[in-house]
């Protein structure tokens, strides 16, 4: 039976030209049915003493191979290492097969080149890309290493150095930069990819980037001799630990890995790779950030399609602040016409001056031009109007957190546009519902929720009010894709989902401050938890001013388990703002913490307590754990995947724990409960386990249910 996954066609030249094209996705991706496929038109070629020359292509507009088929890496972490290894084998087997062939072999790569497609192209002689191609190796994003080959031939094709900062990192490159790097040999415009490919083929002399002198000297100093190995291997192990703090063992391994692979025999180095590659694959952490994958994708389902003339096209923004600006530079970014209004020049013109800043840093980068930007902020009207409004699909209100405002702002935007136009609130904690009960089409009124600062912060929570259509949630779900944000429908409960469960933990890390331990040491205890940063950085960070509304809003909609800490009132006496203001809890210079705040210092408990980062970390994690139960429970979002998602990217809770419910069934539900328990009985009721987590812990029953084996395979199939 022919292959249903890629075509074969042999030119009359006697190349042959291999076109990966899979039938019912928009992306290529090697799966064991197509790698089963490629193995057999590779023996095919291999057989046929005519062919010359293989050419390797996609039938995908924007994608050459996305990496190997993650379904199936799920599938074997529900089986055994040895299952893990044997498919690591395979793969090589059958890639070496390109590798071994006595003519040019080209892959062709447009688009997207990740994971297992990369490790395809590194098989063979050369690599020629379109303009628009990204190419990467980012495996270890998922808890494991390269395990078809990406360890063992991309050091020896482009040195030690520049291979151990793209496995390591899971960088995506650019054709450009991937050319300059010697990743690929040679870039073309897409429209000239195939000839240029076929033409390498038939007569080799790719245009390669050229030798840097420098870069010879260096390898030699440094890779190319065992002490300069050393001093390599201990600068990025330093590296390596500063990056992850020693909690994902992919880093570590990947490390020692490249080094050893190029000093075994390149067969010793694939199997030493294979064997590391199935020992990750089937770790706990591992299969954390594989479910995280898989959620993210989830996240990207719309309620409903949406036809072509639906799409968000022209957005308008409400308030220059730094939301709001933030808001408009995404936007504009991602190539939408954008109108950003606020109510005088002055609030503008600072406005202006952010999104000028937001796009400098881009510059700094190279990841944009300079004519680029000018080009897209002459695109951008300022405006203190409502007219320019009249026709815009989307309008996102980040103004004062005041539900009154927002209506009056609303009703103002209804006097200009006539269209079927989407009201998207910014707003952190106000009801959706009372909003749209002021619209003139209730069911287009959504909270569209981004987190500070917009351009760091990759969540979107959309908020669907009891009157917001699907059609609604579908749009404004695919406006925050565009612009390369990860999406969480919530319901429309107080706090949503992000805040909800973040308040409580804010507001007992300010309870610890009042009991006397100091506030550099619970931040020191929960950023060795893993989280980006301690609690009370994170209030300076959110704004104690925006920090002290929240609380209030909380404890109105939720009671006395969000009562505002004497810590809170006192800050707002002092009249502390936080980093924007450059003091707060902590002082900051230059947007960088400088210390403890003397003002805030002088208001803290004489007595000083010294306790365990263990009981410091479940004081504060298992509040939080109880709170994301309720969310649960009262079906703020739907499912564990979700609202895990929603923590990890909304407040940066350590992926590598895989969210705070897959903890929950890493510790046991009855031993968070049984703790829980214990807390209540020193520190009060808002310790006592909910009702949900009480019955998980009664029927020993997780969260996230372990699928078996069989239900892995067929969900893959």
């Amino acid at each position: 039976m022919a292959p249903s996954s890629m075509r074969m066609e042999k030119l009359a030249s006697g190349i042959a030209v291999i076109t990966f094209d899979l039938p019912g996705s928009k992306l290529n991706t090697l799966g064991f049915n197509s790698m089963t496929d490629l193995n057999e038109l590779l023996e095919a070629v291999k057989s046929d003493s005519t062919v010359k020359g293989l050419v390797l292509l996609s039938g995908k507009k924007d994608s050459f191979i996305a990496g190997a088929d993650v379904s199936e890496i799920k599938s074997i972490q529900g089986r055994s290492i040895e299952e893990a290894y044997n498919a690591s084998q395979l793969g090589k087997e059958i890639f070496a097969k390109i590798a071994n062939l006595p003519f040019n072999t080209v892959a062709a790569i447009n688009g997207i080149c990740l994971g297992g497609g990369t490790e395809l192209t590194l098989a063979c002689k050369y690599r020629v890309a379109s303009e628009n191609a990204k190419i990467g190796l980012p495996e270890i994003k998922l808890g494991f290493v390269p395990g078809w080959g990406g360890c063992v031939r991309l050091p020896r094709l482009i040195g030690l150095m520049k291979a151990l900062d793209l496995i390591m990192t899971g960088r995506v490159l650019d054709a450009k930069k991937a050319w300059k790097l010697g990743v690929v040999s040679e870039v073309v415009s897409g429209a000239n990819l195939r000839e240029r490919a076929i033409e390498i083929a038939e007569k080799g002399g790719a245009r390669t980037y050229g030798v840097d002198p420098k870069a010879v000297v260096m390898s030699l100093l440094l890779e190319k001799n065992a002490i300069g190995r050393s001093v390599v291997r201990d600068q990025a192990y330093k590296a390596m630990m500063r990056q992850t703090k020693g909690k994902y063992p992919a880093a570590k391994e990947a490390l020692k890995l490249l080094f050893k692979s190029i000093e075994l025999p390149e067969s010793e180095a694939a199997k030493r790779e294979s064997q590391v590659f199935a020992r990750l694959a089937m770790s706990d952490v591992s299969r954390n950030l594989v479910g995280i994958f898989f959620a993210q994708q989830d996240s990207k389902k719309l309620p409903v399609e949406i036809a072509d003339d639906q799409a968000v096209r022209k957005v308008g923004v409400l308030g220059a602040g730094v939301m709001g600006a933030g808001i408009a530079q995404a936007a504009v970014r991602a190539g939408l016409q954008v109108v950003l209004k606020d109510v005088n020049e002055e609030f503008l013109a600072r406005g202006k001056e952010n999104i000028k800043k937001l796009f400098a840093s881009l510059v700094e980068k190279r990841k944009m031009t300079a004519q680029e930007v000018e080009s897209l902020i002459n695109s951008m009207t300022f405006t203190t109007e409502y007219g320019p409004l009249s026709d815009c699909d989307l309008v996102i209100e980040a103004v004062l957190e005041d539900i009154e405002v927002k209506k009056k702002v609303l009703a103002e935007l209804e006097k200009v546009n006539p269209g079927n136009f989407i009201f998207g609130s910014n707003t952190s904690s106000l009801s959706i519902e009372k909003m749209a009960k002021a619209a003139r089409n209730p069911a287009n009124v959504v909270g569209v929720h981004f987190f500070n600062p917009v351009h760091k912060m990759p969540l979107v929570e959309i908020v669907r009010g009891n009157s917001t259509s699907p059609e609604t949630i579908a749009r404004a779900t695919a406006f925050a894709l565009k612009l390369d944000k990860t999406t969480v429908l919530t319901a429309d409960s107080p706090g949503f989902v992000v805040n909800r469960i973040l308040a409580p933990y804010l507001r007992e890390a300010a309870i610890l401050v009042e009991e006397g331990y100091a506030p550099e040491e619970i931040d020191r205890a929960l950023k060795n938890f893993g989280m980006p940063m301690g609690p009370l950085s994170l209030l300076d960070e959110v704004g104690l001013d925006i920090a002290g509304k929240v609380v209030h809003v909380m404890r109105d909609a939720l009671g006395e388990r969000f009562a505002e800490p004497r810590l809170m009132r006192s800050i707002e006496e002092l009249k502390l703002i936080g980093k924007k203001a450059g003091a707060g809890i902590y002082l900051y210079e230059d947007g960088k913490p400088a210390g403890l705040n003397p003002q805030f210092a002088a208001i803290l408990p004489e007595h000083k307590k010294r306790a365990e980062r263990n009981y410091l970390q479940d004081r504060l994690v298992l509040l939080m754990a109880n709170e994301a139960v309720r969310c649960i429970e009262e079906k703020v979002v739907e499912g564990p995947s979700q609202l895990d998602l929603a923590l990890i990217f909304g407040i940066g809770f350590p992926p590598f724990e895989g969210g705070i419910l897959k903890y929950i069934d890493t510790a046991g539900a009855k031993v968070v409960c049984d703790k829980l328990g214990l807390l209540a009985q020193v520190h009060g009721f808002r310790y006592e386990p909910c009702a949900l987590l009480k019955k998980k812990a009664l029927l020993r029953e997780p969260f996230y249910q372990r699928e078996s084996a069989a239900e892995l395979i067929s969900s893959s199939l």
